[in-house]
């Protein structure tokens, strides 16, 4: 039963470290696309990265007349609850998103 678990633990460790290296692709990805993402699909993007890389967040809400920090802000915190697995992989798949959509767009 003991090798069980040593073998689940190991597909798990692999199972990171993949999604690991795919989120660490996504990242540079989302920073070479084709096009310019819009504002929603830049705070989507930061969000994701946020929730994935630090987890919840606990920073003070910034003042109401800082606008952009104050809707990045927002949008992280929307993701309370959400696992750093989770956000990861919704992460990757919107990178991959974004670029089928402004290949799309560019043809």
């Amino acid at each position: 039963m003991s090798n069980v678990n040593v073998e689940l633990s190991a597909e798990e460790k692999a199972r990171l470290e993949n999604l690991n290296k795919e989120f660490l692709e996504a990242k540079k990805n989302s920073e070479v696309l084709p096009k310019k993402p819009s504002n929603d699909e830049k705070l989507k993007l930061y969000s994701l990265y946020k929730q994935g890389t630090v987890g919840d967040n606990d920073t003070e809400k910034p003042s109401a007349f800082s606008f952009e920090r104050k809707y990045m802000w927002d949008a992280w915190t929307k993701l309370k609850g959400m696992k750093s697995e989770e956000a990861k992989q919704k992460y990757i798949d919107f990178v991959k998103e974004l670029e089928e959509k402004f290949k799309k767009e560019l043809e």
